[in-house]
């Protein structure tokens, strides 16, 4: 087996031993001289030199080398970054009224197409309303800056997006982790603490996780938080067309209907394939939010012809069998990799992790597969724990047979030299 001890190790560099700033960003400095000198592309990418689709050309950086490569890593679920009918729709609302909103939600960059997307999101999630920020990350942040404050409690999922953790530390409450994907340990947490905070807390869970691909478990965890008396924010950024009725989400998965005190979130630039995020709840809540969410008060409105695209590719989300396909698509990969050993964790969606552990190994590997024509994601720590470093495939509706059957026998092939299973 050859492999160098070189390994992507940022614990490192996330703080320095005297407190120094400067310090860590020299120390990192160094890091990052010796990935470029092991030619990697972990912490600097070779660039897209196509559009982001199920084929694409990559710009290898060392080599100045143009390499068609099948796209493994993508959040675009569906394939519709390069959906025709949202191309041509974005090209007209761009000709007619410029690339830009000119202002903030609040003040003069509210447009007709923004309140069409809110509108298609509401109706899509079963809500009353709903707001479009610049990401799916500000749209979390909003949602908890504006609803939260230093005496209430927060309890997260253990697997939660980063983007609500910072949430939640923005808002000065406390906060508390349960088990991840446990509603027992959830239910312990709000029974210690529910007579503290009486109305008074939020629980957060991703509706699908997005490193392990699984999916809450949304009806135990809604019997509990309505035990309690707290409220429930859902981040769908990747159950948004990826599962449910038509990609409805995750309260569709479950069938579930009674939505109040419930919060969704979620993004434009996964499954949608544009750029953006939203939270959708009852008019009550939506029309605080729009107010005291600051990310969404202070930034300035998503471009008219990013939302007339938006509002097109949940159309055809919604009209077609597009979501069965990936469904379909991410059955075969995820059954097939079982099949061969490999350890996918308890992934039951589009996100797909192949177990590694070793970081040296995984930062090794990670050469491989683009020399064979595949773009995957390799995830390390901090954003995983050390025994969990994976690699992690993203699945597309618009992947063929022929695709996963290439990714399976290339996989096997870096296995046979590495042992990764």
């Amino acid at each position: 087996m050859n492999r160098s001890d070189y390994k992507i190790d940022l614990y490192l560099n996330k703080k320095s031993a005297d407190g120094s700033i400067m310090r860590k960003i020299y120390e990192y400095k160094s890091q990052l001289e010796e990935h470029e000198r092991n030619k990697l592309n972990i912490l600097r990418k070779s660039p897209l030199s196509s559009a982001c689709d199920r084929e694409v050309r990559v710009n290898d950086r060392y080599s100045g080398e143009e390499i068609k490569a099948l796209m493994f890593g993508s959040n675009s679920y569906l394939g519709a970054t390069i959906y025709a009918p949202a191309v041509k729709r974005a090209i007209e609302v761009t000709e007619e009224y410029g690339i830009g909103a000119g202002g903030v939600p609040l003040l003069s960059g509210t447009n007709i197409f923004q309140n069409e997307l809110e509108f298609t999101i509401a109706k899509t999630k079963g809500v009353d309303d709903a707001i479009v920020f610049s990401s799916g990350f500000t749209a979390n942040i909003g949602a908890i800056i504006g609803l939260i404050r230093p005496q209430n409690l927060i309890v997260h999922d253990k697997l939660n997006h980063a983007s609500l953790i910072d949430g939640s530390l923005m808002s000065g409450a406390k906060m508390v982790r349960y088990n991840h994907n446990d509603p027992k340990s959830l239910e312990k947490i709000l029974a210690e603490n529910a007579k503290q905070y009486p109305g008074g807390i939020l629980v957060i869970t991703d509706g699908v996780f997005s490193m392990d691909g699984d999916i809450a478990k949304l009806p135990e965890i809604i019997e509990i938080v309505d035990k309690y008396n707290a409220l429930l924010l859902i981040d769908d950024a990747h159950a948004t067309g990826v599962i449910g009725d038509k990609g409805r989400g995750s309260l569709s998965y479950y069938n579930i209907t009674n939505k109040k005190n419930i919060i969704i979130t979620g993004t434009l630039s996964k499954a949608i394939g544009t750029v953006g995020g939203f939270i959708a709840a009852s008019q009550e809540i939506i029309d605080y939010l729009r107010i005291f969410a600051r990310s969404n008060m202070y930034s300035t409105a998503l471009p008219p012809s990013v939302c007339a695209s938006s509002t097109e590719v949940f159309k055809m989300m919604t009209s077609t069998n597009i979501v069965s396909q990936l469904e379909k698509n991410s059955s075969y990969m995820r059954n097939s990799l079982k099949e061969k050993g490999y350890n996918t964790l308890n992934s039951e969606t589009a996100i797909i992790p192949i177990l590694v552990k070793d970081e040296v190994l995984l930062t090794t590997i990670s050469k491989e597969f683009l020399s064979r024509g595949i773009v995957v994601n390799y995830i390390f720590p901090p954003v995983v724990s050390p025994s969990k470093s994976r690699i992690r495939i993203s699945m597309m509706a618009t992947h063929t047979k022929d695709d996963i059957d290439y990714f399976l026998s290339v996989i096997d092939e870096i296995d046979k030299k590495y042992k990764i299973k």
